[in-house]
């Protein structure tokens, strides 16, 4: 049985377009953005970070850039946080309803819950 040309290349770009509504919702980072001549309330070297991986968000806050104990050797003090088979948006939705998630993750306390946080996230 021969496959018409017309069907085959249809389906290619059937199956183009369904490849790219799905990267157009996967992937996604959002990053923490201070306001410009503000303080970073979470350190003033930390940095906050989400995104997507598989069908989980990941939350990473790194409160210090990494040590570096030899040429060969650094120490990172950051900290993830996992929401498993839930997207970018949502997850940053149970985050700011859950204000106990976020200090664990910040391994701190803090007068700042997420919400501020989640105001100054820059995605892309």
């Amino acid at each position: 049985m021969k496959i018409n040309p017309i069907f085959q290349g249809l389906s290619l770009l059937s199956l183009i377009g369904l490849i790219g509504c799905t990267q157009q919702t996967t992937g996604r980072i959002c990053e923490y953005t201070p306001a410009a001549g503000q303080p970073n309330p979470l350190g003033e070297q930390a940095s906050f970070k989400v995104r997507e991986q598989e069908g989980n968000t990941v939350f990473t806050y790194q409160p210090d850039p990494s040590e570096m104990l030899d040429q060969t050797i650094e120490l990172s003090g950051r900290r993830e946080l996992t929401y498993r088979n839930t997207d970018l948006d949502t997850a940053r939705v149970i985050l700011i309803q859950n204000p106990a998630h976020y200090k664990r993750l910040i391994d701190k306390e803090s007068s700042q819950d997420f919400a501020a946080v989640n105001e100054s996230l820059t995605c892309r």
